[in-house]
């Protein structure tokens, strides 16, 4: 059986390796630990999904918790309207934020998209749950055959 002792300054010198090695791996450890909490809060962040007259119609017949979100003018939405569309003009948009429900699906329109578009951008980080831009707008949308309702 070999009795031999180790140097003293070795000993001390494995010993400042392994400490340097644990604290390495605890940092690399914390570090993994704030990407993967960064990713999860890009995640959590608001997309603006585009969506077809179709995809919208889908949505407003098949899924819950829909809210949709006209967002041209009053006289616009007094000559057509989406049956049930809650009317909030986009120059009006920032002071009524409240009365969109943060818990539901939110599908944006307009005439032809171009304000919905903006209308979901301005949205986009207010903490509402899902955000669907209608590409063409109410325009598209009669185009398509789909209900609209007249005075």
């Amino acid at each position: 059986m070999n009795t031999q002792k180790i140097p003293h300054r070795l000993c001390k010198a494995i010993l400042a390796v392994i400490t340097i090695l644990s604290m390495n791996m605890i940092a690399d450890i914390a570090t993994f630990k704030n990407l993967h909490a960064g990713e999860k809060q890009m995640k959590t962040q608001t997309e603006v999904n585009n969506i077809s007259p179709k995809q919208a119609k889908y949505l407003i017949d098949k899924e819950k918790d829909v809210f949709v979100l006209d967002v041209r003018t009053e006289e616009e939405y007094k000559e057509v309207h989406i049956k049930d569309a809650h009317l909030i003009p986009i120059k009006e948009l920032e002071q009524n934020i409240d009365k969109i429900p943060k818990d539901k699906k939110v599908v944006v329109h307009c005439a032809a998209g171009k304000r919905s578009a903006k209308a979901c951008g301005m949205l986009k980080d207010k903490g509402l749950k899902e955000l669907y831009n209608m590409e063409g707008g109410i325009n598209k949308w009669q185009a398509e055959g789909y209900p609209v309702e007249k005075p």
